[in-house]
């Protein structure tokens, strides 16, 4: 397979990966609806750094330590599914307090950053992104790439994923998009929440009982 196609095939690949509704993209959808546009593209950035770490010591075959150390990839999987259900369970709780508000604050420095850091922690906390990475990496990568070919993989499956993550934000904050959710935002941040705490209680039992 050439350089061409095989980049072409795992940004493909990578494309369907972050549409389906993962961990990653269930956050980053609850900080949009939630907090509003800013908050959803920093939470996107925050998944996005996360990825360049997978990335880094997949690259760097720091996986086929985790695969070799149960230990590990156990506690990182508990770890991070207890961090799903912390959001989870956040997400929940503030849907019900009477003092929330529907209309966002775009300009707050403190939801950005947290945004940021749950959108990394999230991610960075997913033991299952380096089997995913080394298997999308092993299309592709072999003894004679260049330096410069594999800088325009990682930086083009960064730019894939925040594409996608830029296009939804903005479709659902466009206000008349966005007054549909309006009526509904409690329910959809519950949803969202029950997602998320499902997913992490699903990870706990995972890797505890593996």
């Amino acid at each position: 397979m050439d350089f061409t196609t095989a980049l072409f095939s795992i940004l493909t690949i990578h494309l369907m990966a972050s549409i389906s509704p993962g961990p990653d993209f269930v956050v980053v959808s609850q900080k949009t609806l939630h907090q509003g546009r800013k908050a959803g593209i920093f939470c996107g950035i925050g998944v996005c750094v996360g990825l360049l770490v997978h990335i880094g010591y997949s690259v760097a075959g720091l996986t086929t330590a985790l695969g070799h150390s149960e230990h590990i990839a156990q506690g990182i999987g508990i770890f991070g599914g207890s961090y799903l259900v912390f959001l989870g369970y956040q997400s929940i709780k503030s849907s019900f307090s009477e003092q929330a508000e529907v209309v966002v604050n775009e300009g707050s420095k403190t939801e950005t950053q947290s945004a940021f850091w749950s959108g990394l922690i999230v991610n960075i906390l997913n033991p299952k992104a380096a089997i995913y990475f080394i298997s999308l990496f092993s299309i592709i990568i072999s003894p004679t790439m260049g330096a410069e070919k594999l800088l325009l993989v990682i930086v083009s499956i960064i730019a894939v994923q925040m594409a996608w993550y830029l296009t939804f934000i903005y479709f659902v904050t466009i206000p008349s998009v966005r007054a549909k959710f309006n009526s509904n935002i409690y329910l959809i941040d519950r949803t969202l929440g029950a997602l998320m705490a499902f997913m992490g209680l699903y990870m706990i039992a995972t890797y505890t009982f593996r």
